[in-house]
């Protein structure tokens, strides 16, 4: 069950990070109540949670990327 899954990846978590998690829980649930609903082509969930989990992962080992450096060399008219 894909909630078992979640619910496990949450387990590991330091305590010391669960308020970072719960933010991001909550932001992500705001932001799929501000979207119309999900088109049949859209990324799977499957694709869409190992994509949380690595972003979580890099998050909690501080591989991150300065915001004034974010956006070096991508070109937007």
């Amino acid at each position: 069950m894909l909630l078992q899954k979640i619910i496990d990846e949450i387990k590991e978590i330091p305590e010391s990070r669960q308020e970072e998690l719960y933010q991001l829980i909550q932001a992500f649930r705001h932001h799929l109540n501000d979207k119309p609903a999900a088109e049949p082509y859209d990324t799977p969930d499957e694709e869409i949670i190992e994509g949380i989990r690595e972003g979580m992962r890099q998050a909690l080992a501080g591989e991150v990327i300065p915001l004034e450096e974010m956006w070096e060399g991508i070109d937007v008219d």
